[in-house]
């Protein structure tokens, strides 16, 4: 989904990537404005100060215009820029820790040579609390908002929109949520929308690693789309204490302009190297898919392993309810439709099921360190050349 450029959006409150040390005092205007300068520095963003005031509580109001900041991790240069942020600096009751209340302006550009890379960015209520340790240099906590997000590409007319997107990173919490959006292709062409999503990485009571993913609604142009999905998931081998760091560079980097396409991709990578590493596996505790009639629920482990073709081995079972329907669109081994023909694997799994209660059909999967998968006993994958 086209949610990347509203987390570079929000990577403007986080002004993250500091290595400063702040002694916590009463904050002055010059304090304040010198904690910012550093940040901005260090974090590769460049502002102009444009008013600075003492509020009565004792904060410190800075408004910053002409913000440039360079994105990354995409397939041309591009830059994020705007005017008008407001920042509210406030002293704390923890030494070396201050807060930031960032407040974003309704209007952003994102710039690039190639006019179909250019965005119209429209923000409404777009905001965040940032809560900073300045002799860490590290966030304590972060909570992002907006009630509305859309970017709109000049000459074409591709859009993608956003509503009530959420951002936090706690101490033992990381969630990123949205309640609705939609991305189209020219001229307003309808490419694919949700109803809501939402992402949680939390510590479970011994220590394990928790991730819970879900999406509702999920609409695509083609003839196989997995409206709802559910999955909770969770690694003893994957310990908090390893997991938590790898997630908040992650998030930082999202953050501070690192396109989140390219952030999921270094975060995966990097989970998975400390799970093939710690030789534990990863349980599916739960997961749930609904499409089109179609459900299925089950449970699985899955093993991340170095030698292992795809990156992991592991084992899947789960119960199928409307077989017939699929049936009807790849039909069978025998009779395959003109689709079927194109996944023989398919047509051969789920020709393998054995009947399950209350209607549904039974599947017991394997996937093997060579790129067999076997289903039920049956291999119906082999990856190419002998693997």
């Amino acid at each position: 989904m086209r949610i990347r450029t509203a987390f570079s959006l929000i990577g403007l409150w986080a002004l993250s990537l500091p290595a400063l040390t702040v002694q916590a005092q009463a904050i002055t205007t010059d304090k304040a404005r010198d904690v910012m300068d550093a940040i901005l520095m260090q974090s590769g963003i460049s502002a102009t100060l444009s008013d600075a005031t003492l509020t009565s509580d004792g904060a410190a109001a800075l408004t910053y215009d002409d913000i440039s900041l360079g994105l990354s991790g995409y397939s041309t240069p591009r830059t994020l820029r705007m005017d008008g942020v407001h920042v509210t600096v406030r002293d704390t009751d923890q030494a070396n820790q201050v807060d930031l209340d960032i407040k974003l302006p309704e209007r952003a550009k994102m710039q690039a040579e190639a006019t179909s890379d250019q965005r119209d960015l429209t923000m409404r209520n777009a905001g965040g609390y940032l809560r900073w340790d300045t002799v860490k240099n590290a966030p304590v906590t972060f909570d992002g908002f907006a009630d509305f997000l859309i970017g709109d590409e000049p000459v074409t007319r591709k859009h993608w929109l956003m509503n009530g997107l959420v951002l936090q990173w706690l101490p033992e919490q990381a969630r990123v949520s949205w309640q609705s959006a939609e991305w189209t292709g020219a001229n307003r062409e309808k490419r694919g929308s949700s109803k809501a999503a939402s992402l949680i990485v939390y510590p479970g009571d011994n220590g394990e690693t928790h991730l819970d993913y879900a999406h509702d609604g999920l609409w695509l142009p083609s003839l196989l789309q997995p409206r709802t999905v559910r999955i909770k998931s969770s690694s003893e081998g994957l310990p908090w204490t390893e997991a938590k760091p790898i997630i908040e560079k992650g998030f930082l980097d999202m953050l501070t302009g690192t396109s989140p396409r390219m952030a999921r991709k270094q975060i995966g990578n990097a989970l998975w190297q400390k799970a093939a590493d710690n030789g534990a596996p990863v349980k599916i505790d739960e997961f749930y898919i609904e499409s089109r009639g179609l459900e299925a629920l089950g449970t699985g482990e899955l093993l991340a392993q170095h030698a292992a073709r795809y990156g992991f081995t592991g084992e899947m079972d789960f119960n199928l309810l409307g077989k017939d329907l699929l049936q009807n669109l790849i039909g069978t081994p025998e009779s395959p439709t003109l689709l079927g023909a194109l996944v023989p694997f398919a047509v051969n799994g789920l020709a393998s099921g054995e009947p399950g209660p209350g209607g549904t059909t039974q599947y017991g999967t394997r996937l093997l360190a060579d790129g067999r998968i076997v289903v039920n006993g049956v291999t119906v994958y082999q990856a190419p050349n002998g693997g």
